[in-house]
């Protein structure tokens, strides 16, 4: 009996040897020529956006390299820009310009404002507009000659959890820092037909206020149209509350004094929060 046991254990052993050789053996194959790489990781992206109303806006990141030595085998990051199939390097950042952050990886700064991107592209005022495309795309050069960018990481990688894109797809927004001058068409909608009951939109010109709403009256929908004339130097839009805001929403419409490049502004409500609004007035 004790010899069927000891034959049973010893056959058992050797199956459990044979199972870890063959769990180990297929281990090796999926590791087999797996080198190990590097990450640039986005710590935070203050500003992705620029505006052609300020040169001075700007695209603004922090980012941190992360290699087998802690970004001992960092070399450099190139940073390039992207309009309407051209690229263009914009700067390089070398292993001296990072500074060592919290986790003891290297960290930098990498900001480019608007009169930057549109120097190094060559680009006239006249070339670029809202809703153009300006990719900011970063290259990572190791010291042994390997280079990382976005074509090589996975969607995990450059996702949430290691927040590694290597490209950011950045855009031109037109929000005015002072007054444009044109016909802005306030289209504003009651859904119940009863007025905006005390709610209003606010427009100032110059310093004079003029309030905007749909009475009683009107019920259900009401037009105001307003001009802001050439030489004007401040404007704003704001929304009042009132009783009833689940029913209010309104559209401000844009269009040149000449009376081309009709636009949206601005599209708001219904429950739209008071206070003043931003415009998207491209010209």
């Amino acid at each position: 009996m004790k010899n069927k046991l000891f034959k049973l254990m010893t056959f058992s052993l050797a199956i459990f040897m044979v199972a870890c050789q063959e769990s180990d053996n297929a281990i090796d194959k999926v590791f087999e020529g797996t080198t190990n790489g590097a990450i640039i990781r986005t710590v935070s992206l203050n500003s992705g956006e620029f505006n052609s109303y300020d040169l001075n806006s700007a695209f603004d990141v922090d980012i941190e390299v992360q290699d087998v030595e802690n970004g001992g085998l960092m070399e450099k990051v190139n940073v390039y820009l992207q309009f309407k199939g051209n690229e263009v390097l914009v700067s390089t950042l070398t292993a001296s310009s990072f500074t060592t952050g919290p986790f003891g990886l290297p960290r930098a700064n990498v900001r480019i404002t608007l009169s930057e991107a549109v120097a190094a592209l060559g680009l006239s005022s006249s070339q670029y507009t809202g809703g153009d495309a300006l990719p900011v795309r970063l290259e990572l050069v190791l010291t042994d000659g390997r280079i990382f960018t976005d074509k090589d990481g996975s969607g995990s990688l450059q996702g949430s959890y290691f927040s590694s894109p290597y490209k950011y797809n950045t855009v031109i927004k037109c929000i005015p820092t002072s007054a444009v001058a044109g016909i802005y068409t306030i289209a504003m909608i009651d859904s119940y037909g009863d007025g905006w009951n005390g709610a209003s939109v606010d427009v100032t010109i110059d310093g004079t206020t003029t309030a905007y709403t749909v009475t009683s009256d009107q019920g259900s929908n009401a037009t105001h149209v307003v001009t802001i004339p050439a030489g004007s130097s401040t404007m704003s839009f704001a929304y009042t509350n009132g009783a009833w805001d689940s029913e209010a929403s309104y559209t401000i419409s844009y269009t040149k004094l000449d009376g081309t490049s009709p636009q949206t502004a601005l599209s708001d409500g219904p429950s739209s929060a008071g206070g003043t609004k931003v415009l998207s007035v491209c010209q």
